[in-house]
């Protein structure tokens, strides 16, 4: 009896010691279990809901070819949610749980809109790449060693660049540059976030979108002359790259882009110059590993194709890349040879389209124009009896030290006021035709000098820009924003009207609204979004409706409240989006996912959002061998803009103004920027590379 009682006594605090054990170990200490026959990719640094939740997207959408769905994902966090491994990043044991061994890839994550100096997220990261480097190549120096997997990263700080691409990362992006870049492109080009944003991001099966609110299955399909098919169409279009096939080995850019769009519909704007010399050295940024031996210039004038060459594309789906590549490899140029003058599959049909009145003050049409140019005057030519013929090289070599035209040549260094007296918070009552920053956090954005520069550079003429912050920026801010002439600093937030009232914010021209998210106490990873949407409604009721605003959102779902009368229906369908006045940092993480099957696509969006930086900035981050940067001033590397299309194209089709402009100015199109209506309100809408037979409409302009 007294043994049954010790057992009674004793087998139960056993078994309860043993059932906590088991509860307190968890399932995700343990090494991964790889299904056989897939590769797989590690994901780690910072893992928000709406950064993964994006990235899973971008990666397994359908875009990418059957093989994606082969491909498995691991994360390590030090969370435990249920899909995610239990670990820290920076630790040995955690990469070998991991299977980093046999990893094909691994992305590094941050925070897309902290607040602070970011040296902290920045130092992870870095540590982050540094257990991945030691995994990797423990016994091979760094300056030798050949990286085991490519590793895709994400800086918050330029400086912290050059300590990632020493320990060799494949792809690097600067998310402080790049997030302000594109918002300054944005105000400068309207519309460009929206075509960034479609360019870096796999969109499919939109016939199962919501379209509720906004529009009916019948419009998608059928109604306003087609301008939401259209839409969608562009919405379906990604970047994509491939080799220059052996037929187009020795001829001219434009005459390979003329005959892919022709023979194929396939739009080619950019290429990879490929560099002989396999000498190692950083390269430029944003790419590191093998972009050391290609050089991206969009849209090259003079320049002609060689071996090893890489086209950079537009198209709904590799496929059609692959396929178009194909062909040209098996036929001769002579045998698709280009005819000059009228091609007789172009039509001529009219539309009945009518143009917005000149007198109409608040009509979208008034927030294309870039910079100063003289009235009246269109980039594009009306004249039918020219034709663009690349120079030879002599020509070549005189271009290099001559001035370019206005519509292809980057500005030239302008003199900077070194004022070092001036009163930033002293705004001019007579200012007018400025621009307006706000954010709402509670500390001045460290990277204000990005925006301002980039700003700077994106405007023909030198804009005033007007600052509106809560708190004043700290000496060394204060130092680097003295560099720049007009530049103002008011001390307030967007989210009081007197505070606007003091930026003169009725008679700017553009505003832009930063998120304040990512601070300590916000709520969540996009609570700060609330304080962005109220700020631009704060604008709108105070300069109207029509008033450009570029405003930054972390969450996608919240952009259905900038236009509070469509709560319902998909996002991508509202109108601030089609019009291109959000910009959603999760495009940094779309893009970032995109290098593992188009490895330049950072290159690319880069060119893109910084094309019209001047030399001495893009020095600051592109350090090119002296040799190579003659080679690319010579070929004459072109720029984005965004021009109103002659009256002469108003109802023929979009090809025509598609192989007018390869054919007579050296120019590619990217896509239209389209005033539209619905329900007798009339918005803009991004149409990104529609299709050639699209008729083009009075109102529209050209990327």
């Amino acid at each position: 009896m007294a043994i049954l009682a010790l057992i009674a006594l004793a087998v139960p605090s056993r078994i309860s010691r043993l059932v906590d054990l088991a509860l307190n170990t968890s399932a995700y200490t343990k090494t991964v279990a790889l299904p056989t026959a897939t590769r797989h990719a590690l994901l780690c640094g910072y893992i928000g809901v709406e950064s993964v939740r994006q990235f899973l997207h971008e990666f397994f959408n359908a875009d990418h070819g059957p093989n994606i769905f082969k491909t498995t994902i691991v994360v390590l966090h030090t969370d435990e949610p249920s899909m995610e491994m239990k670990a820290r990043a920076t630790s040995l044991k955690a990469l070998k749980r991991a299977r980093v061994d046999l990893a094909t890839c691994v992305y590094i994550l941050t925070r897309k809109t902290s607040h602070g100096s970011g040296i902290d997220q920045d130092a992870e990261t870095v540590l982050i790449a540094l257990a991945l480097n030691a995994f990797s190549a423990p016994f091979v120096t760094r300056a030798t060693a050949t990286p085991m997997l490519q590793v895709f990263a994400q800086t918050i700080l330029p400086n912290s660049i050059a300590h990632l691409a020493y320990l060799q990362t494949s792809r690097i992006v600067c998310i402080d540059e790049m997030r302000l870049g594109i918002m300054a492109q944005n105000c400068a080009t309207p519309g460009f976030a929206a075509l960034a944003f479609m360019l870096s991001t796999s969109v499919a099966n939109h016939v199962n979108w919501d379209y509720s609110g906004v529009f009916t299955e019948e419009i998608a399909s059928s109604a306003d002359d087609g301008w939401v098919t259209s839409y969608l169409h562009g919405i379906s279009q990604e970047i994509y790259q491939a080799h220059v096939p052996e037929s187009l080995v020795g001829k001219s850019f434009f005459k390979a882009t003329r005959y892919f769009y022709r023979c194929h519909g396939l739009l080619v704007f950019g290429v990879g110059s490929f560099s002989r010399l396999q000498k190692r050295r950083m390269a430029h940024h944003p790419s590191i590993a093998d972009s050391s031996h290609y050089q991206v210039m969009l849209a090259p004038r003079n320049y002609t194709l060689e071996p090893q060459d890489m086209l950079f594309a537009i198209a709904t789906d590799v496929q059609a890349v692959l396929n178009a590549v194909e062909y040209a490899e098996r036929v001769s140029m002579s045998s698709t040879k280009i005819r000059n003058g009228r091609h007789s599959f172009m039509s001529t049909r009219k539309l009945a389209s009518r143009r917005p009145s000149a007198d109409s003050s608040h009509s979208p049409l008034r927030i294309v124009a870039r910079g100063v140019r003289p009235p009246l005057v269109n980039y594009i030519s009306d004249s039918s009896d020219h034709e663009y013929v690349p120079a030879n090289r002599a020509d070549v070599q005189r271009a290099s030290h001559e001035p370019r035209d206005s519509y292809f040549t980057p500005l030239q260094d302008k003199p900077v006021a070194h004022v070092q007296d001036r009163q930033l918070t002293t705004v001019p009552g007579t200012l007018e035709n400025h621009i307006v920053v706000c954010d709402s956090s509670p500390e001045f954005p460290r990277s204000m000098p990005l925006l301002i520069q980039a700003l700077k550079d994106a405007f023909e003429d030198d804009v005033p820009i007007v600052i509106l912050s809560p708190c004043n920026p700290d000496a060394q801010l204060d130092l680097q924003l003295r560099e720049f002439p007009q530049v103002y600093v008011v001390r307030g937030t967007p989210l009081s009207q007197p505070d606007l009232h003091r930026t003169r914010i009725e008679n700017a021209q553009k505003a832009i609204v930063l998120s304040s998210s990512g601070y300590s106490g916000s709520e969540g990873e996009t609570g700060g979004d609330s304080a962005a949407i109220l700020a631009n409604m704060n604008m709108q009721q105070m300069c109207g409706g029509e008033f450009f605003v570029t405003t930054e959102l972390v969450d996608i779902e919240n952009i259905r409240y900038l236009d509070h009368t469509q709560l319902l229906g998909e996002p991508l369908l509202k109108r601030t989006f089609m019009g291109g006045h959000i910009f959603m940092p999760a495009l940094l993480d779309t893009a970032l996912c995109q290098c593992y099957f188009s490895s330049h696509i950072l290159d690319v969006l880069r060119h893109l959002t910084f094309s019209h930086a001047r030399p001495r900035v893009m020095s600051t981050v592109c350090t090119p061998r002296a040799d190579e940067h003659a080679a690319v001033v010579a070929a004459r590397p072109g720029r984005l803009s965004l021009v109103y299309v002659p009256e002469r194209f108003t109802g023929k089709r979009y090809d025509t103004l598609v192989l007018t402009l390869m054919k007579q100015h050296g120019a590619v199109a990217l896509g239209l920027y389209r005033v539209v209506s619905h329900n007798a309100q009339s918005f803009a809408a991004v149409m990104c590379n529609p299709l050639p037979s699209a008729i083009v409409a009075a109102s529209d302009a050209v990327y």
